[in-house]
């Protein structure tokens, strides 16, 4: 009984409190602004913290029955889409300086979400099972779709930033970090979950997910709370220098 209590509290504590800080966040990108520089991001954040003031009211009344998991699926699925919108925003601000590598990640974008949507759809029609199976089973491949599109975004940034100029203390960076990490917990949890089938390890799993939220929230506010590193500025020589310069190595050649 003691370890039953112990493990609910536990997981209240890591459910309440990254959504509690998720409020911290979004008073952070009001007072510094950034909800400007960031919109979608900001309406993510909002919308998280509505979704768990709806799933924590309907938890509290009605435990983890079927309508308590419609919904955590209904407002799953907006979530992975103010996701994409999430991504997209980050792309464009990442890529700011170069509209070739902007336009190419948006069109990545919509094909792999375009391609999820069709994936979820076919796998929801034709999944053994009744209704509500087929639904859990269309959810959970464009939530594992999203999860793999997340992890790819934050690989190619740890690849690619040296290359293309992108400083790690961007705050677009920190959003992007924040939710790779996230995604690919949840796309490792996947493969755990069908090794660790047990009520126990499902158990630990599920706060070992909170846990990670909470982390990633940590990630945010840290980023966004940092001064930005601006990128330095290029030295513009004038034009009589240039002259000076072009005169002197004129006479060198000559002697």
């Amino acid at each position: 009984m003691l370890l039953i209590s112990w493990h609910k509290a536990l997981s209240l504590f890591l459910w309440i409190t990254p959504h509690a800080l998720l409020g911290v966040l979004a008073v952070i990108l009001c007072r510094r602004r950034l909800y400007r520089e960031f919109p979608v991001f900001f309406a993510y954040v909002l919308y998280e913290i509505a979704e768990f003031i709806l799933l924590f009211a309907l938890y509290s009344t009605l435990g983890d029955g079927k309508q308590y998991g419609y919904a955590y699926c209904a407002t799953l699925l907006l979530s992975i889409a103010l996701r994409f919108g999430v991504i997209d925003e980050i792309s464009k601000n990442l890529f700011r300086e170069s509209q070739f590598l902007k336009a190419a990640a948006r069109r990545s974008l919509q094909c792999v979400a375009g391609l999820l949507l069709v994936m979820g759809v076919v796998l929801g029609i034709y999944a053994p099972g009744d209704n509500s199976a087929r639904w859990y089973a269309g959810v959970f491949v464009v939530n594992r779709g999203t999860a793999m599109v997340q992890c790819g975004l934050l690989l190619t940034l740890l690849l690619f930033s040296r290359f293309l100029g992108v400083s790690w203390r961007r705050s677009a960076f920190g959003v992007a970090l924040g939710l790779g990490v996230l995604t690919s917990v949840d796309l490792a949890m996947f493969a755990l979950r069908a090794e660790f089938t047990s009520e126990v390890g499902a158990e630990f799993l599920d706060l070992l997910i909170t846990g990670t939220y909470l982390v990633c929230v940590s990630i945010w506010i840290g980023y966004l709370l940092a001064p930005e590193v601006e990128p330095a500025s290029l030295t513009v020589v004038t034009h009589d220098e240039v002259e000076i310069w072009n005169t002197e190595l004129q006479h060198l050649l000559r002697d």
